[in-house]
């Protein structure tokens, strides 16, 4: 049988012809690290307002991850700006605005000395693992630190463990929301196999668990073939 399909030359994929309607590419995945670390942050955008109530998991999250001092439940939410001070700033990577040091990485690793005992959440993606040719799923990593001084300082009776409270609080958040433009979050490893948390320690006075979720993605990108020797129209891209 002739094929008379012929390749746009506006098309991305020129000159070769893109076989499948929708196949999976990970473009639409690049802003995920940004969407994971502005939710976690939990900022005020003029129609929503944090709440400072126990009950929600990202104002529990904050408050162990900002206060080092027992009964951190009992402190304030902090606010947006003490938020900000202790997001990790790559252009001053050695020099935090406040003597909290940084506490929040969007990164898998940084190098820099620690003076202080404090608590740390290192954020990133992980394994990627393809379903098909229109799914993926994908994983998001959270890495949280404590000093061993700090893990049991807290004094509250369902918080023994900080950093296992934090894990539960992170959970909470994420676990079955779905995050408009990226997709859904779920902690099942029957779909990504290294969904789960363990236990970390780097031998040095921290202590932690590693945190891995899942994320399904559905790929939503057309081909660029031009059918029945059509012109192109536009940007070239056509469904097949």
């Amino acid at each position: 049988m002739e094929n008379n399909t012929r390749v746009s030359p506006n098309s991305p994929y020129y000159p070769y012809t893109k076989v499948y309607e929708g196949f999976f590419n990970l473009s639409s995945t690049l802003d995920i690290p940004r969407k994971v670390m502005d939710y976690m942050l939990d900022m005020p955008d003029g129609y929503y307002t944090p709440k400072d109530d126990n009950s929600l998991p990202r104002c529990t999250l904050w408050k162990l991850l900002y206060y080092d001092e027992a009964h951190p439940e009992n402190k304030p939410l902090p606010t947006p700006k003490q938020k900000m001070s202790v997001l990790f700033d790559p252009d001053e990577p050695t020099k935090p605005s406040t003597s909290k040091g940084y506490r929040l990485f969007p990164q898998i690793y940084v190098k820099q000395a620690q003076t202080e005992a404090q608590t740390r959440i290192y954020v990133y993606m992980g394994r990627t693992i393809a379903s098909d040719d229109f799914s993926v799923q994908l994983s998001v990593v959270f890495d949280i630190w404590t000093n061993y001084r700090q893990e049991a300082n807290t004094k509250e009776e369902e918080l023994y463990s900080r950093v296992y409270a934090i894990e539960q609080s992170i959970l909470a958040a994420f676990h079955g929301i779905h995050m408009d433009g990226v997709g859904s979050f779920y902690f099942n490893r029957a779909k990504h196999s290294d969904c789960g948390s363990t236990p970390v320690t780097d031998r040095d006075g921290n202590i932690g668990r590693h945190l891995v979720m899942g994320l399904e993605v559905k790929s939503e990108t057309p081909n660029g073939n031009i059918p029945n020797n059509e012109e192109p129209i536009g940007n070239g891209m056509y469904f097949g």
